[in-house]
């Protein structure tokens, strides 16, 4: 049998959502819902649940040691679940803060029940093998999600984020960053932010006002709806 045909065969194991878990252990779950913009999960905390997204999209970022600069990443119904990569590595603090994207319905579930599952189950040992190769196959072949976007992508990402971390559900959001500190965070020029910033005052995804930027709840979900298709690459 070709490589191909036993990838093709095995395919399935790359999924660990809701869909591949038992009755007995869906039981020991809580459903929790986040409204956009909240805190799903704070860097730093203990692992101490696996949430599995039902609805919604959240979206993460991690910082490189040099706090310079980020890269986001995303979770949905379809890629499954947060907390999993600390629970499996025996990391006692969560690698990234996560935030609700959109509104977010998960179960939540004892980080301790679901590693036992895991390890008493061979399907499910191979199912997070596959998961965990292709994460360092993706993060191996690039500097993250923001690598090969334009710079007016990689703005949208960084005002995004910045509305997501310290924003509230509803509410306008000041960018208190200057255009340095948002150019060292995506790795573009600050020429390129100006221009990047100019077209999207032009198109109304942000506003500017006595030299502030400042995001409504409607023009997050724009620059949202405009990141999330490359995400999805």
């Amino acid at each position: 049998m070709q490589l191909e045909e036993l990838w093709e065969k095995y395919g399935e194991y790359g999924r660990f959502n809701l869909s591949v878990l038992p009755d007995h252990i869906l039981k020991q779950g809580v459903r929790v819902t986040f409204p956009p913009r909240s805190v799903i999960l704070n860097r730093g905390e203990f692992p101490r649940y696996i949430y599995f997204i039902e609805t919604g999209i959240a979206l993460g970022t991690r910082d490189y040691n040099d706090g310079n600069n980020y890269y986001y990443f995303q979770i949905d119904t379809e890629s499954g679940c947060l907390g999993l990569l600390e629970v499996l590595s025996h990391q006692p603090r969560t690698v990234a803060t996560v935030v609700a994207g959109t509104e977010v319905t998960a179960l939540r579930i004892s980080s301790a029940v679901i590693y036992d599952f895991i390890m008493n189950n061979p399907d499910m040992l191979y199912r997070c093998l596959h998961i965990v190769s292709n994460d360092l196959y993706q993060r191996s072949g690039s500097d993250g999600l923001l690598y090969y976007r334009r710079g007016i992508d990689r703005v949208r990402y960084y005002l995004v984020q910045y509305c997501s971390l310290h924003g509230k559900s509803g509410q306008p959001v000041s960018v208190n960053a200057d255009y340095q500190t948002i150019a060292s965070n995506i790795g573009v020029s600050v020429r390129t932010v100006v221009r990047s910033i100019r077209t999207l005052k032009e198109q109304e995804e942000i506003t500017s006002i006595r030299k502030k930027l400042l995001i409504s709840p409607e023009q997050y979900q724009t620059m949202l709806n405009a990141i999330l298709p490359l995400i999805h690459e």
